[in-house]
């Protein structure tokens, strides 16, 4: 993170704000504030009198730092402050976070849902405050979940081929998000004599295991 840090005094604290944003090229609104000394007035308006000093600090984050600190926030408040949230790795287009601890299942919900609602908001959240001027998609993992769920989801479509395979005829699973049914196609890709495809509708689609004998 870098931080540019600007101090200035001025007749009124509001005036000193605003010509610090004018010397930090940014918003109020991004701009962190200390009063260092509030402006009085002169003694009948000759003897004394102080300006208004203020110190404006302006922190420039990464994609991977304001996601993270937007994460602990959200965690905090669900009351799973004790999880730690860091960044794996980062480049100007993808940023890879971890969520680590003892309560961190809390993260997961059904089939990944919670997880991937804060992944989608952390990057969100990571990319309009860090101001980079391109896009960085961040990918967030949380006690190995993903990686445990990739698993599971082509054991399945293993099962679900040679099911399909014995009964000679085509196999459907339940609905599922678009990046699990690319595990589920990519898994069967490794399988001969076996084919998948999508039917379905919007939050309803789901894949079709079939061997490559049915018409």
């Amino acid at each position: 993170m870098k931080i540019r840090e600007v101090i200035s005094s001025g007749e009124s604290i509001e005036e000193v704000k605003q010509k610090i944003c004018e010397l930090l090229n940014e918003s109020e609104d991004d701009i962190e504030f200390e009063v260092m000394e509030y402006p009085s007035k002169k003694l009948f308006g000759v003897f004394g009198g102080k300006l208004a000093k203020v110190k404006g600090v302006f922190r420039e984050y990464s994609v991977g730092e304001a996601a993270c600190e937007f994460l602990r926030e959200v965690l905090t408040a669900m009351g799973l402050n004790s999880l730690t949230v860091k960044v794996v790795s980062e480049t100007s287009m993808f940023c890879e976070i971890n969520i680590s601890g003892e309560d961190v299942t809390y993260t997961f919900g059904r089939h990944g849902e919670v997880l991937d609602s804060l992944q989608y908001l952390s990057q969100l959240v990571g990319n309009n405050k860090s101001k980079n001027g391109g896009f960085c998609k961040v990918r967030l993992e949380s006690g190995n979940y993903r990686q445990q769920r990739k698993n599971t989801l082509s054991f399945l479509a293993q099962q679900t081929a040679f099911r399909a395979i014995k009964l000679n005829q085509p196999v459907k699973l339940e609905p599922m998000r678009s990046y699990e049914r690319k595990i589920i196609h990519s898994a069967i890709d490794e399988i001969r004599g076996v084919s998948s495809w999508v039917e379905g509708e919007g939050s309803l689609r789901y894949v079709v295991i079939a061997p490559n004998n049915i018409d």
